[in-house]
């Protein structure tokens, strides 16, 4: 390095001779005596040594250099040797490998990562990945996690459009600092591995199905007893997974302790060669309970020829074996139920006669035990039953196998009839028992106990019917609006309802012959009553259940028809036409007897006590529906007379009304023709407020006379143009408190009188003559009130012409609210704008 001109070097690099030269010039000089020349020759020799340290040490730091350049130079060309290899390695890989930086850009990827991107080696460096390869609409999913979440590997499959699928490794490279350089992606081809595997995983579950379907028990150990496979059915045997039982010996989880030696005796003689081989052996459940396995079992060799696996198959024999048990000691107990049983066992041949009895015949029917073998039991069947017994017979020995019922009576060792229900089943000849094996059960006790059973049931019914029957008559009671339909349907309920062939009411006359007049009937009457004259009288025609039940007063009947005397009833006419009893029910007005309900049957004894107590109860029904419905009658007559005189009464205050109307016409025809056309429309508004009809028509009559207190204002001032005077004007004011006056004695069904005296009352209380405010005046004011501001304003007046409907109308839109009712003037204005209302 070259020294700048007139700069002196630091001390510190000066040599020791030298800084004393200088230190000896320096101190002369300050003497100011001229230097000596040994001074000056030692600066020289000073500067020469320097000189020589300096290339001495030259040489030492080139050597020194030229030796780390050497150095260098065999390290570059060892990095660069390994470069090449490592890049000719990296190029070699079969498998796409690429290295990118932390936007996905490209730094480095090898020859077959450039070839699955269809470019060269140099165009795909710099570029995203995803835009070459693999092709994706950003980073892959891994790769985006491992920038996100810091990770360091990942993995993922990624399938192509092409159908090739590739593993995706994903490595994270750092420095020293753990700072993130490059992430490094290594694609390997797995598609014919996956499809492989696909292939693998179809056929183990092809092979697992078909296991898990079979029935049986499948069990594969390996060479060492540990179990290797455990189908479904294992599973269900014993309550255990797979999972539970996977690599663990057999004799381990699923055997009995005391059957472990013979297990492994069997065991080991298949892993000895001694196979097939077939065994049974209990197994442990998971709930601890156990089954009985039957198995077959076999052995599978490897290449060396030695067991490998052992294929066990099985079948749970548990329910089985069970059956056979129960099966042996159901023979047992059928044996002894034979014995002591209380039914007759008996074996009959297929004519009926008699080969074996068990020993419960003695009990039953007192025979010995072989006291009825040889005979036919044709004897012993009651006459009645005897074509029943032999048709099961019959059809027994048609019906091999096929059980045939029977019910009949036996005559017993004392001679008495006892009740048999009898089942039998013909065994052909090839069986253990030839002939019909029959079972008798005596069932004589169960058939007196059905009848006491039939006969209450028949009460039951009968006391049903008659229930139903009052029930349905109530219901017809109540919703019958006039005598003859009661009539009627009481006697239509008695025959559809009731069940009884025949049903009808007859009313008791007071004429000569005392005449029982049919009024309404039901049932298979076929010309019955008009074939019989009934009577009350105490004659011939009188003295049958329906003349003695009006005479008594008490319930008559006929238990059956058929029996009874020609004389008491038209006998013949009734059993013509299926009459077998009857009963007559008096229809009882207090002490009065009114008529009678006479009720039919189509069987003899059909009426027991409690049905006729409800009868007479329905009978009463009856006469309390016929009186009340005449009551009710007399009462609608009444009221329609009431009705009328209301009516009446109402047309004559109309006309009332009406005529005040025109005795006011005839002082001022101005004031009768407002005072339709107010009502007219006053009537509509209130209709439309959906008031009640009465409302609406006093409103109606109010306001036919609303002005009638003008009566008391001269004819003149009512009908002179011009201007009023102040004491003029008071006197019209004052006509509301006159028509009330006028009106208020007179007893109308509505407020007319409050009308009057309220119609020029406003809301705002700025009306007269009392000032009233908002409800305190009445509704119906309130309605008058618009109505006849809008006719009077709309109409001509001798002291003024007409200002039309409009303005009339804008009056009362105006001051809706304020001086009139709102709803009132709301349908005001709808009847004219939306509905075409007009005056005359």
């Amino acid at each position: 390095m070259k020294r700048a001109k007139g700069t002196e070097h630091d001390d510190r690099r000066k040599s020791p001779g030298v800084a004393r030269a200088r230190r000896a010039a320096g101190a002369s000089a300050g003497m100011r005596d001229p230097a000596p020349l040994s001074a000056r020759t030692l600066d020289y020799e000073g500067r020469i040594a320097d000189l020589q340290h300096k290339i001495r040490e030259l040489d030492e730091s080139r050597a020194t250099l030229s030796s780390q350049l050497r150095a260098l130079a065999t390290r570059e060309e060892h990095i660069e040797h390994i470069h090449h290899g490592w890049v000719e390695i990296f190029d070699a890989i079969v498998d796409p490998i690429f290295m990118h930086d932390h936007q996905g850009r490209v730094v480095r990827a090898n020859r077959a990562y450039a070839e699955m991107a269809g470019m060269d080696i140099r165009q795909v460096i710099g570029r995203p990945y995803w835009q070459m390869f693999p092709l994706h609409d950003g980073p892959l999913s891994c790769c985006r996690l491992i920038l996100s979440e810091k990770l360091d590997t990942a993995e993922e499959d990624l399938t192509l459009e092409t159908g090739q699928t590739y593993r995706c490794r994903f490595f994270t490279l750092r420095n020293l600092a753990g700072e993130y350089l490059a992430s490094l992606h290594i694609m390997t081809d797995v598609t014919e591995r996956r499809h492989m595997e696909k292939s693998l995983k179809q056929e183990r579950d092809f092979t697992a199905t078909v296991m898990d379907t079979l029935g049986a028990l499948v069990l594969v150990l390996d060479h060492e007893g540990r179990i290797i496979r455990f189908n479904h059915a294992c599973e269900e045997a014993t309550g255990y997974s797979f999972a539970d039982v996977q690599d663990r010996p057999v004799w381990d989880i699923l055997l009995l302790p005391e059957e472990l030696d013979s297990v492994r005796t069997v065991f080991n003689n298949l892993r000895s060669g001694m196979f097939p081989n077939e065994h049974e052996n209990y197994w442990r459940t998971k709930d601890g309970g156990r089954r009985l396995i039957s198995w077959s079992n076999t052995a599978l060799t490897g290449e060396n020829g030695g067991v490998q696996y052992v294929l066990a198959t099985g079948i749970d024999i548990t329910e089985q074996r069970a059956m056979e048990q129960a099966l042996r000691n159901s023979e047992a107990r059928f044996r002894t139920m034979i014995e002591n049983s209380s039914d007759i066992t008996a074996l009959l041949d297929c004519d009926g006669g008699v080969r074996y009895t068990s020993p419960s015949i003695g009990r039953v029917l007192g025979y010995g035990d072989d006291e009825l073998i040889g005979q036919n039991i044709s004897a012993l069947i009651h006459p009645d039953d005897l074509p029943r017994v032999k048709n099961a017979l019959a059809r027994a020995a048609e019906n091999p196998g096929v059980a045939q019922h029977v019910e009949h009576r036996f005559k017993d060792r004392d001679g008495v009839w006892r009740h048999l229900e009898s089942v039998g089943k013909y065994f052909l000849n090839e069986s253990p028992v030839s002939g019909v094996v029959v079972n008798a059960r005596d069932i004589t006790a169960r058939k007196l106990a059905e009848e006491k059973m039939r006969a209450a049931d028949e009460s039951l019914r009968k006391l049903n019917r008659a229930l139903k029957t009052l029930s349905a008559c109530n219901e017809s009671l109540v919703h019958a609006m006039h005598e003859q339909e009661l009539l009627a349907a009481i006697c239509q309920v008695i025959v559809h309802t009731g069940g009884y062939r025949f049903a009808w009411v007859g009313y008791a006359e007071n004429d000569e012959h005392k005449t029982v007049r049919p009024m309404a009937f039901a049932g298979a009457e076929t010309g019955f009553l008009d074939a019989l004259r009934f009577s009350w009288a105490d004659d011939e025609f009188g003295r049958n259940p329906i003349g003695e039940a009006v005479r008594t007063g008490i319930r008559q009947g006929i238990h059956n028809i058929e029996e009874t005397s020609a004389a008491l009833l038209p006998r013949e006419e009734a059993l013509r036409r299926g009459f077998f009893s009857c009963t007559a029910l008096p229809l009882r007005d207090g002490d009065r007897v009114m008529g009678v309900l006479s009720i039919y049957a189509s069987e003899a004894d059909a009426f027991d006590e409690e049905e006729v107590k409800l009868l007479m109860e329905l009978a009463d029904d009856l006469t309390y529906g016929i009186v009340a419905l005449r009551n009710q009658a007399e009462r609608e007559y009444a009221m329609e007379e009431n009705r009328q005189n209301a009516a009446r009464m109402q047309k004559a205050l109309l006309e009332t009304v009406e005529a005040i109307g025109s005795a006011l016409e005839k002082r001022d025809p101005y004031t009768a023709g407002h005072q339709r056309q107010v009502a007219k429309l006053a009537h509509a508004i209130a209709q439309d407020m959906h008031l009640p009809q009465e409302a609406v028509e006093g409103i109606y009559m109010g306001s036919l006379i609303h002005d009638v207190g003008k009566i008391y204002v001269p004819a003149e001032i009512l009908s002179r143009p011009g201007k009023l005077s102040e004491a003029e004007f008071n006197l019209i004011k004052a006509h509301p408190q006159v028509g009330y006056e006028i009106i208020k004695g007179i007893e109308f069904p509505w407020h007319v009188a409050k009308m009057i005296l309220q119609h020029h009352e406003r809301l705002n209380g700025s009306g007269y003559p009392q000032g009233l405010k908002g409800d305190e005046v009445c509704l119906e004011a309130r309605i008058l009130a618009v109505a006849d501001v809008v006719e009077a304003m709309a109409s001509h007046r001798p002291y003024r012409p007409s200002l039309g409907l409009d303005a009339a109308l804008e009056e009362v839109s105006q001051n809706r609210g304020v001086l009139y009712d709102p709803q009132a003037v709301d349908i005001c204005l709808r009847l004219f704008r939306e509905k075409g209302f007009t005056f005359e």
